[in-house]
């Protein structure tokens, strides 16, 4: 039997420190139902995972289901290695059956998930979910830097460009902890001053009486700040 106790992060991934940070994958119904992988609602309307661990090439993860018909987990398991539902979750242990509903251990497989598997700090977590009529949702919890390489490849491991990504909150934190502490410091005393309201409520000169700064390193410090914030975020489009 498959201890699921043992289906939550290392401590070492916990306390890795503030740079963690989530981010949703999602596609439409529309979108999902043109790949493969759709083919698993005709067995399964609605699929929560509620926990993962990584697994060899894979991750290992508790899953919530809910059948299309009372004889859908058999159907499912009777399935041969090539059909496109069974490439996405091969099911290793069923804790629970009823006539509606289905809780298994299963490994989560697909071309998505290998290579998540293969960046390092990276972990599946609640929400990710699918639910036919709805779309899919894939909700990653890891390091900011491998988070924004999983979103570039993500689409070229999908092969569309339907997927949207949403970043965890507050969205600008993400990106400004890469800033030098001294810029992340003037753009933050901006924020605060209310310089990116309209209409503005403080000047450069403010901010620079603030921070007993010169105006031309405050100008240069919220150029390069506003540089880095929207040269990362572009990175993830």
């Amino acid at each position: 039997m498959i201890d699921d106790s043992k289906l939550k992060p290392p401590l070492g991934w916990v306390m890795a420190g503030t740079s963690l940070r989530t981010i949703g994958l999602s596609m439409k119904n529309a979108d999902w139902a043109n790949t493969p992988q759709y083919s698993i609602t005709e067995f399964f309307t609605i699929g929560r995972v509620l926990n993962s661990i990584p697994d060899g090439d894979s991750f290992l993860s508790q899953i919530e289901l809910v059948k299309v018909h009372e004889r859908s987990l058999e159907d499912f398991q009777s399935l041969g290695d090539g059909s496109p539902a069974s490439q996405l979750m091969k099911i290793r242990e069923v804790n629970v059956d009823t006539e509606t509903i289905s809780i298994v251990m299963a490994n989560l497989h697909g071309p998505f998930f290998r290579m998540l598997r293969g960046l390092e700090n990276v972990w599946p977590i609640s929400p990710t979910n699918w639910e036919k009529g709805s779309g899919i949702l894939v909700t990653v919890y890891g390091e900011q830097p491998t988070l924004r390489t999983l979103a570039k490849r993500s689409r070229e491991i999908m092969k569309t460009n339907k997927i949207l990504f949403t970043l965890s909150s507050p969205k600008t934190e993400f990106f400004v902890e890469e800033i030098p502490d001294r810029r992340r410091e003037t753009v933050k005393t901006a924020i605060s001053m209310g310089y990116y309201e309209y209409p503005r409520r403080c000047t450069q000169r403010d901010i620079a009486d603030r921070l007993s700064l010169k105006q031309a390193t405050v100008s240069e410090h919220l150029q390069r700040g506003e540089m880095s914030i929207m040269t990362s975020w572009s990175d993830t489009m």
